[in-house]
This record gives structure tokens, C-alpha cells and sequence, in this order.
């Protein structure tokens, strides 16, 4: 996870400064805007079970200097699973593991940005069939550099590290790589990209590829963006694919105009 501070570079005329900001929040963590969101997200699996997750979060930032910013974050998932034939298409739902985190980050100049953060991962949730089963910390950085005014990309490394391992699960220890880019377009629309490798240190250093491909729309008289996107492993894991939508409310920014 991370953050970072400043105003939006400047952008093409044709483009609501505003709204292009918020268009990049959904893929640009070294942004920090002031919102919540709620989504669900339905995952397909291999052995034909199902996983539903409604997610609320939010980010919440502070000033600290005039190139300098704090921002604390948290996630609550709300889960439905219904498991394979050879299970007998059990169903359960309940709250998921719940996470929380705090980042610092800066400006470098007008059109690169950069920050980096922790998050703690709890074993939180209501029923053991919907949790990981561990408590782990992720921290991370990155940085986010806008080629023109429409087009920015962020690439972002994060390690997780589980600290308390539960019901015989077994020690977590992977690095992610992403490359997000999100290309603005008229009329407060936007689509985005992002490749993902995954580095698994406690299973053989294997890598896992997904790419992610997205678009949203930025409503016109209120600070609300929807968002639709699906996500597709490469390469062999116990995932199909999975389809996400996010509804997102932007409060007014916490820092002074610049």
C-alpha cells in the first residue's frame, strides 16, 4: 500500500482536472483522496465453487507538510461462499478478514508522485471457511509518473509476511509486483490496465501472472464513481477469473488548493 500527497498535474484542456484525479484513485495509490467505497466482486473457481465478497473501505487523509501527507486506510469484506460438487454446494456468508493500514508520501515534482505504507491483515472473520487463516503484514511502495495529462502509469512493489499462522495454515511469504496505467478519456470516462506478478518464497519461488482490465465512469453533477473491471489469471491457480464493481463517494480533499 501506498500514498502520496500534492495536487493533480496539470492536464489536456479537455479534461476535468477533478475528475481525472478520481478516475486515477482506482488504480493510483500515490494519490490520496478522501472517500469511501462499497463493491462486490464474484470469483469463479477451478473446482466450481463460488466466492462472493462485498467490500467497504475507506481512505482518509492529513496534510503534515506543504509536500508531505498522511493517510490511514481500512477494508471490511463481507463474504458468501458456496463450495464444490464434491462438498455438496455448501453454502456459508459472513464478515472476511478485515485490514488496515497507514502510509506516508510525497511529491516529487509536478508529474511524478511517490509513497509507501503498511497494512495489517487480521484474521477476523466470522466463519473459518471465509478466512486465510493468518494475520500478516504487507508493506510496500511505489510511484506514479503521469506521462501526459490522460495517460499515468504506477508500478508498486509489496512483500507479505504472515506474523501468526492459525489452523495448521501455512507461513505466508510473496512479493507482488503490479503495473497499473490508466488512460483518461473525454466526458469523465476512463480505462485502465494492470499486469501483476506474484513471487510465492514458500512454495518454490513460483510466479503468477494476472492481468486486470477495467473502465469507469465519473458521474457529471456528483463526486461518485462507478467502476467495472475483470481479472484473469495467467497462469495456474485455483481462480477462473473474477469480476469486480465498485461504487466510490469522493469527500472534498483535506489539503489547501495549490
Amino acid at each position: 500500500m501506498s500514498f502520496a500527497c500534492g495536487s493533480l498535474p496539470g492536464v489536456e484542456p479537455s479534461i476535468d482536472p477533478v475528475a481525472a484525479e478520481q478516475l486515477k484513485q482506482l488504480n493510483d495509490q500515490t494519490i490520496i483522496g478522501n472517500r469511501v467505497s462499497l463493491g462486490p466482486d464474484w470469483s469463479q473457481l477451478k473446482d466450481g465453487a463460488e466466492k462472493a465478497t462485498w467490500t467497504l473501505s475507506g481512505l482518509w487523509g492529513w496534510p503534515i507538510s506543504d509536500w508531505q501527507d498522511l493517510g490511514m486506510r481500512f477494508k471490511l469484506p463481507f463474504v458468501y461462499y458456496r463450495s464444490d460438487d464434491a462438498s455438496g454446494h455448501a453454502e456459508v456468508g459472513g464478515v472476511g478478514d478485515a485490514e488496515i493500514g497507514t502510509g506516508l508520501g510525497c511529491r516529487l515534482n509536478e508529474t511524478w508522485r511517490t509513497g509507501g505504507g503498511i497494512e495489517l491483515h487480521g484474521d477476523t472473520a466470522s466463519d473459518r471457511a471465509l478466512a486465510e487463516g493468518v494475520w500478516r503484514l504487507k508493506p510496500g511502495w511505489g510511484v506514479s509518473h503521469d506521462i501526459t495529462g490522460w495517460l499515468t502509469l504506477s508500478p508498486s512493489a509489496d512483500y507479505n509476511r504472515s506474523i501468526v499462522e492459525k489452523h495448521d495454515v501455512r507461513p505466508q511469504s510473496y512479493l507482488e509486483l503490479a503495473l497499473p496505467a490508466t488512460l483518461i478519456l473525454p466526458d469523465k470516462w476512463s480505462l485502465s490496465a494492470r499486469y501483476k506478478a506474484t513471487v510465492d518464497f514458500e512454495n518454490g519461488d513460483r510466479w503468477n501472472h494476472t492481468v486486470n482490465a477495467g473502465v469507469a465512469k465519473r458521474l457529471s453533477k456528483f463526486p461518485v464513481v462507478f467502476s467495472a473491471s475483470l481479472e484473469k489469471p495467467l497462469s495456474s491457480s485455483g481462480k477462473k477469473f473474477q469480476v469486480s464493481i465498485t461504487i466510490v463517494y469522493y469527500f472534498e480533499r483535506y489539503h489547501s488548493p495549490k
